[in-house]
């Protein structure tokens, strides 16, 4: 049989494969009807596997018995277990509202705790289960209030920093906790300077120089005692080279969480758009950041975070050289290259649905600029580009032998 590279809009995390599909020397990678388990398995199967299109109709199932059949074997394999599905993009909005009660509505005294670890927590959960969708939250989430959607962003793209550095995992949860309430004390102040247009006042400059140490303080007064969290809160405004804020701190005076959590929470306040200016496109911020390696930022940092969300992260709108406007959807191996969902034509009617382009892979689909989000045309459902996600098994299914 002949063998042709796997199209990709064949393939989907949390689905099962319609073929089976091999390596180049013919070694089975994964057999028909098994799931597609994670993101990595399918930058592999994506970038290696082979599979005979004559197994295939014109639906994307094997021949072999009609669709009816094949549906009935997918639901024996002992790698398609009954999961809980969750979407990423909810249960991140969900984090943003509970902080809004925990950041604005809790009293000094309360001890909140145990309720942000809870939320922390969900962040991580949310990062394991589908990092390309929690990627794409940052960029998609503009409905979110901004003193609650920048918090939240910043935490997703740390705990990401934090995983591709292998980072203590106890540490990585002060971290996370930290970036959730690092502007405690300035929600109110957040939402006026995200509308306005005016330089800032003395007042706002002041206020802004002493936040951090009245988050800390803000922290203390609700129950925190985690000497990592509230010393990353402290410092989340230093800089290696003492331009920071409150206390010019320079090199490694500042902990290394402050450190991750200060790039998330720079990189996702650049690409939020302001009254005074429209939002920097991802490729744009990473380049704003990095004239700053090795001066105010360590220019290790910098690499990983290129590492870890790629020059096009997902969420971000690009122009193809066919004249097409897509979305980003899925980083691989090669971080300029990676798989988006194209949306429209130039002036045609939107794709329905969106159609799959691998960037890499022909001329056609390369990534030639970057679309601002006011003139894409469509209105993308993010759960449709990057479906729910198995949280796990489910405690009563069971398999045949």
């Amino acid at each position: 049989m002949k063998k042709e590279r796997i199209q990709a809009d064949l393939l989907a995390v949390g689905d099962t494969v319609p073929c089976d599909i091999y390596t180049a020397q013919g070694r089975l990678l994964l057999r028909r009807g098994h799931v597609v388990e994670s993101e990595s398995q399918l930058e592999r199967l994506i970038s290696i596997g082979l599979y005979d299109p004559a197994a295939l109709d014109e639906g994307g199932f094997p021949r072999a018995g009609g669709q009816g059949r094949v549906m009935h074997e997918f639901s024996r394999l002992p790698s398609q277990t009954v999961r809980d599905r969750v979407s990423i993009f909810a249960r991140l909005t969900g984090v943003a509202g509970d902080l809004e009660a925990l950041l604005s509505a809790t009293p000094a005294g309360t001890d909140i705790g145990a309720a942000v670890r809870s939320a922390a927590a969900i962040v991580k959960e949310c990062c394991a289960l589908d990092s390309d969708a929690a990627l794409a939250q940052i960029l998609l989430s503009e409905g979110i209030r901004y003193p609650l959607r920048q918090p939240v962003n910043a935490a997703v793209l740390s705990a990401i920093l934090f995983g591709r550095l292998h980072h203590d995992d106890a540490q990585v949860c002060s971290a996370i906790a930290a970036a959730l309430t690092m502007n405690m004390s300035i929600v109110e102040l957040q939402d006026t300077l995200v509308q306005q247009k005016d330089a800032l006042s003395e007042p706002q400059r002041e206020a802004l120089r002493l936040h951090p140490d009245q988050s800390v303080q803000a922290l203390r007064d609700r129950g925190i005692d985690d000497a990592l969290w509230l010393q990353t809160v402290a410092q989340h405004h230093e800089a290696r080279d003492g331009s920071g804020y409150p206390k010019g701190l320079t090199g490694q005076a500042i902990c290394r969480e402050a450190q991750i959590v200060s790039l998330a929470d720079r990189y996702c306040s650049l690409v939020s758009a302001r009254a005074y200016r429209p939002a920097f496109a991802p490729r744009q911020a990473i380049k704003e950041l990095h004239g700053r390696a090795g001066k105010s930022i360590d220019a290790a940092l910098i690499g990983t975070l290129i590492s870890a969300i790629g020059i096009f992260p997902p969420g971000a709108y690009v122009k193809l050289s066919n004249g097409e406007t897509a979305v980003v959807v899925h980083r691989l191996i090669d971080p300029k290259h990676p798989a988006v969902y194209a949306l429209h034509q130039g002036t045609t009617a939107p794709y329905d649905p969106p159609r799959k382009r691998l960037t890499a892979s022909h001329r056609d689909y390369e990534i030639v600029g970057d679309v601002r989000p006011e003139a894409v045309r469509v209105k993308i459902d993010p759960n449709l580009l990057w479906p729910p996600s198995a949280t796990g098994e489910t405690g009563g299914a069971h398999l045949p032998s």
